[in-house]
Parts: structure tokens; C-alpha cells; sequence
């Protein structure tokens, strides 16, 4: 059966699954340009969520003794029974916290479901609003080339991605551009995982770009290779290059850790043409995070590194721009910040007094989660609708059991590639398990709130574009995705701006004072083998390992063979430590997505702050030290 995994991730593949006697295979399809026939880890463990004894089969009601089973009939009852009278008096007492699960255009209208019915909603992201902020300041629009021209580069600069972790089809791309010669130059904070993507390794303390961006401009501008048609084009000339002249080359490189060697080698690339720049999502995730996007990006266009074949930065797409969705919008009357939504819930007037959650284990992923689980349990009725007994799950009051990908039909479009897939339903549900477009639309019909619920056919029809694709809608689904792009060349000495100029950054945000009780940074990465916190219980490790160099001086009175925990000023976890010599000497690194109620959970360790752009969760500003009991 053809079909597409539409989990959270940028290369949104197509695939194939095969049912051989009692066995189930799931292959890539090799006629899709991006998939080419293979597929990584994530969506092949996503065949045990589907079977798993812990999976959630029937509506759950918490009750003295823990959960226990209930009908639909009865959940529905309970529902109608504790959230009408608050949707009645004000439905901005009613929160509606929905995540990225799984993508696609039925997620999407239940979103806007809970949107017209005036709930409080949230704005901002875990993840990705502060690049997408940056590029959108810098050049009117999110977007890049079509991802296959970086094969035109004659340099490859990578800013901080993890070719080994995430999108792998994206690294095959790299691989492709290494077998046609093209070199990769990966600036990174260590990791052996890094050595077999990358020709030049060079490494850096974390959260310090901004100060290599800087100093290689400097080099740029002493050479004379600022490309002047690229300068004449931008906005903000003055108070960017008073910012560049402030600096030495000696204190640049003293404050991200990179020789100034390195730095003359980086300047040397980028005062070449057909540079290709790539921006890991890792950037945005520091204090400073919006800044140093923008700084990568001046780079780029001030070295004529941007608008023709072989040149640009890449950082994202949207995966909604080819899908037409101007017939389910609205807006919301109040949204609260996600990444400090714990905050947040507490200080709404009107106060919130019921939350739906769904397509998220916010508990797990957001910062601060302890603090996020009480004020979940505080709020006087919590519905929950997922799969799992999740950390999010259990801060409610009614579980939901709900379908997972595969189990319907759906339309969704990658982030990083201009191709749309319809992921096809492959398997059958548990019996009592309902989609989240299912579930919407009973509460629509309980409710009484008169939202057009087309069928989800109906949806995807509405959706698929009318123009940029050579195939119909029933062709497209026939053939299991659609190119509905172009090929094309973004930001040509122009950009989407109503001036055409780009934009200059015209900030430069000094590091934070040292804290000697925390001298280290906490760096919480994508796990390879499962998409975010979408790991069964049975697959939980009993104690995190985390990653640091042997040699750290912050290291000297740790002993690996004793109990170690993993501190910060909002608690402890418990940790096993692996060491790697390639790791900057001032970093831990844990991969995240592990459960609290199975002794993980990093973001029981990280507070809750936000990115310079004051959307985005600043999870990589936590400060942590080693200590044994």
C-alpha cells in the first residue's frame, strides 16, 4: 500500500508498506524524488505504537483510585455536563493547547474548531517561531530554494545540523554533494556523530555564532569582498556596520571559542560564489537564538551568497504554503505563550477553567514540566486526547483515545521540500479510538456550535492547490504525492520585503555572566530513534545517559562510577555519563523525548524563558553541573 508518514519532521516521506504472512514492512518509495526508497528509524518503530499493550483504548476518568474505563456515551455526557456551562458564561475560560503529533490539513481544522469556538488558544512555538521570525525580518518571507540546488554549491556550510539525528534524506543530500565533490565545512559544538557528514569539523561554544558570524564580515570587509550590488540592496547599512566595527577579530574568536585560522578559513569560503549555507534549528533554541539567525543571514547576502543556482540559506519552509487553507480560518481572541505556558495559564483574566489538549505531550516537551503538570492538575477540568499514558496524560481528568497516523486518511506538506503526500489509512484502529477530526466533531454536535465539519475528503479537495501542480486531485491521490512548487530561485538581489531590501540585524547581545555553580551548557537533542516524546513505556531506558568530554575541567571531581546526577537550579535527574573527546569541553548533551514517570524528562531541568524574538522557548540557555551523590 502506498501511503506517507506525516510525523513531525521535515522530509514527510512516502512510503510503502508491505503485509507479508504476520509480518508488516515499510519501505521508502523509490519514485519519490526526496524518499528514494528509504526510510529512517522513526516510522519504522511507529508499527509497535500502533500494536502496543500500553496503547489507550477506551475514555479513561480519573476517580479516587487512579483511571478507570469508561463509554464513550459517559465521556461525552461528563463533557457536555462540565464544559458547556463555561463555554456558555466565556470561552476564553476554555484553553485549547494543540501540537504537531502529526501533521495535516484535518489537524489543521480542528485547530480551527477550537478557534471559533473563542477559546483562549496558544501562540508561539517549542521549536521552530524564532528562525522562522528571523527569516521573515531579514527577508520578507520564509522560504528557500528548491532543497536539491545545494547540489549546485561549490561549499557547503553547515550551522549547527545534526545530519546523524535528523532528516536523514536531507543527509543523503549532503552524501550526494560530497560524491560530486562539493565540500562540507559543519561548525558544531562536538560530537563523533558529526564526523562521517562533514570534510572540516569546526567546533565551537555553544550558543556563540553570532561572534564567528561577525569576525568572518570583518574578514570580508578588510578583503574587499562585501559584494557591493548585494550591499546596495540592504536596509540598515549603518547601525550593522557600527555594530561589525565595534569588535576586534582577537575578542570575536576569544568569545565563541573558534581559532582565528578557522575564522580566516570560514571568510575565505564565503568570499567565494555558490555557497550554500544551512541552518541547524539548534541555533534558535539559545537566549540569543532570533539574533544569531539574522547574522547568519546577513553573512550569506552580504557575500552574494544568496538568489541564484547554488546559493542560499537554508532554514525552513512552511509545510502549509502549497495548500490553499483560506477556506478554514480564524482568529483567535486571546492566545497565551506556549513557551512559558505554565506562567502564562496563571496569570489569565479571565481564569482558565477547563483545557483540551490534543496532538501534544506538552507536559513532557515543554520547559519547566513540573511546573506544568500542577497547573494542568489546578485548572478544574483537564481533557487529554492521545494514545499513551503520557506525562500530559496524566495531569488530566479525561484521556480521549485517539487514532495515530496510518490509522486515517490524511494531506500534509513537508517543511523542508515543495512535494505534498496523502497519507492513505493502512491499518484499523482499536474500536473505541476516534480521530481528532472525530472527536471535534462530537463536541461540535454536544455543544451545539454550528462549525462546518466538511468530511475529510471534502478537506483535502478544498486544500490541494489549483495551480502549481500538473496533476488533479484524484491523480495526486493515485500516485501518492504531488511536486506542487517550482523550481525555483528565492531572494534574486531582491527580496519579499515592500522595499525589496534586505534587512540588517541591528543587534549584537553580549553572553551571560558565568554562573560557577552551573558552569555548563545543557544542550537537550533530537533523539534519532523516536520522533520527540513518542517512545512507548516499553521502551524507556530506566536512567538518561548524557554526553560530555572526559577532559572538561568541570569534570575533575566527578567520578562516572558513582550515582551522578545531572543538576540545575530547577532540580535533578539522574544520569549515566558516556564520554566523547570531541565534545566542546563545556557541554552536556542529552537527547531528549524521555517520559518524567520513567526518571527522564529533561525539561524538568530547563526554565521556562523565552528567545530573543519573545516567542520562542530558549531551551538551550539552561546552565547545569555534574555532581555525584
Amino acid at each position: 500500500m502506498l501511503t506517507a508518514c506525516i510525523k513531525d519532521c521535515p522530509d514527510c516521506c512516502s512510503i510503502i508498506i508491505k503485509k507479508e504472512l504476520n509480518k508488516i514492512k515499510i519501505i521508502g518509495n523509490h519514485d519519490h524524488p526526496i524518499t528514494k526508497g528509504f526510510t529512517c528509524a522513526k516510522i519504522k518503530k511507529h508499527i509497535n505504537r500502533l500494536k502496543s499493550p500500553s496503547r489507550i483504548t477506551s475514555p479513561m476518568l480519573r476517580s479516587k483510585n487512579g483511571f478507570k474505563k469508561i463509554s464513550w456515551n459517559q465521556a461525552l455526557d461528563i463533557c457536555f455536563k462540565r464544559i458547556n456551562p463555561i463555554l456558555k458564561d466565556d470561552p476564553e475560560k476554555i484553553l485549547h493547547v494543540q501540537g504537531h503529533g502529526a501533521r495535516g490539513i484535518t489537524k489543521e481544522l480542528v485547530d480551527n474548531f477550537f478557534t471559533f469556538l473563542g477559546c483562549t488558544k496558544t501562540c508561539g512555538s517549542l521549536c521552530d517561531i524564532t528562525g522562522i521570525q528571523a527569516c521573515i525580518d531579514d527577508f520578507g518571507a520564509l522560504d528557500h530554494n528548491n532543497i536539491k540546488d545545494v547540489l549546485n554549491s561549490s561549499h557547503i556550510i553547515n550551522f549547527g545540523k545534526d545530519f546523524s539525528s535528523s532528516s536523514i534524506h536531507l543527509t543523503q543530500i549532503m552524501h550526494n554533494a560530497r560524491e560530486k565533490g562539493i565540500h562540507i565545512t559543519s561548525i558544531w559544538p562536538g560530537g563523533n556523530n558529526y564526523k562521517n557528514h562533514a570534510d572540516k569539523l569546526i567546533r565551537i561554544t555553544p550558543g556563540t555564532d553570532r561572534f564567528l558570524v561577525i569576525a568572518i564580515v570583518k574578514h570580508l570587509m578588510k578583503d574587499e569582498q562585501i559584494n557591493q550590488s548585494y550591499l546596495k540592496k540592504c536596509a540598515g547599512k549603518n547601525k550593522y556596520f557600527k555594530i561589525i566595527n565595534k569588535y576586534s577579530i582577537e575578542f570575536l574568536s576569544r568569545q565563541c571559542g573558534v581559532s582565528k585560522k578557522d575564522i580566516r578559513y570560514l571568510a575565505n569560503i564565503y568570499s567565494k560564489n555558490k555557497i550554500s549555507t544551512i541552518i541547524g534549528w539548534g541555533i534558535q533554541r539559545h537566549l540569543n537564538g532570533m539574533e544569531t539567525v539574522r547574522h547568519i543571514n546577513a553573512l550569506s547576502w552580504l557575500s552574494g551568497n544568496i538568489g541564484y543556482q547554488g546559493a542560499g540559506v537554508y532554514m525552513s519552509i512552511s509545510s502549509l504554503k502549497n495548500l490553499d487553507l483560506s477556506w478554514t480560518q480564524f482568529k483567535p481572541k486571546r492566545s497565551i505563550l506556549l513557551p512559558v505556558l505554565a506562567d502564562e495559564i496563571e496569570k489569565c483574566t479571565p481564569k482558565i477553567k477547563a483545557a483540551f489538549i490534543n496532538c501534544s505531550n506538552v507536559v513532557n516537551q515543554a520547559p519547566d514540566s513540573k511546573h506544568l503538570f500542577k497547573v494542568f492538575r489546578d485548572i478544574d477540568f483537564t481533557i487529554v486526547i492521545d494514545a499513551f499514558f503520557t506525562d500530559t496524560a496524566a495531569a488530566a481528568d479525561l484521556i480521549l483515545p485517539c487514532t495515530l497516523m496510518l490509522e486515517d486518511n490524511e494531506l500534509a506538506g513537508s517543511y523542508m521540500h515543495e512535494y505534498l503526500q496523502y497519507s492513505r489509512k493502512a491499518f484499523d484502529p482499536p474500536d473505541q479510538c476516534k480521530s481528532d477530526f472525530e472527536i471535534a466533531k462530537k463536541f461540535n454536535e454536544i455543544f451545539n456550535t454550528k462549525f462546518v465539519f466538511p468530511d475529510p475528503e471534502e478537506c483535502f479537495r478544498l486544500s490541494f492547490p489549483k495551480s502549481d501542480t500538473d496533476l488533479s486531485f484524484d491523480e495526486f491521490k493515485a500516485k501518492g504525492f504531488a511536486f506542487a512548487g517550482k523550481n525555483k530561485i528565492v531572494f534574486n538581489k531582491t527580496t519579499s520585503h515592500q522595499n525589496k531590501l534586505f534587512s540588517l540585524v541591528q543587534t549584537l547581545s553580549k553572553e551571560p555572566d558565568k554562573n560557577p555553580d552551573f558552569p555548563m551548557h545543557l544542550l537537550s537533542l533530537i533523539n534519532k530513534n523516536f520522533m520527540h516524546s513518542q517512545i512507548l513505556p516499553e521502551d524507556q531506558q530506566s536512567i538518561p545517559v548524557v554526553r560530555v568530554n572526559p577532559d572538561s575541567k568541570n569534570l575533575k571531581k566527578i567520578n562516572p562510577d558513582k550515582k551522578t546526577f545531572l543538576v540545575t537550579d530547577l532540580g535533578k535527574l539522574e544520569i549515566k555519563i558516556k564520554f566523547d573527546k570531541s565534545l566542546h569541553p563545556d557541554a552536556i548533551i542529552y537527547r531528549r523525548g524521555d517520559w518524567m514517570m520513567y526518571k527522564g524528562g529533561i525539561n524538568t531541568l530547563i526554565e521556562a524563558r523565552l528567545t530573543d524574538s519573545g516567542n520562542g522557548a530558549a531551551y538551550y540557555a539552561q546552565k547545569a553541573r555534574l555532581e555525584n551523590l
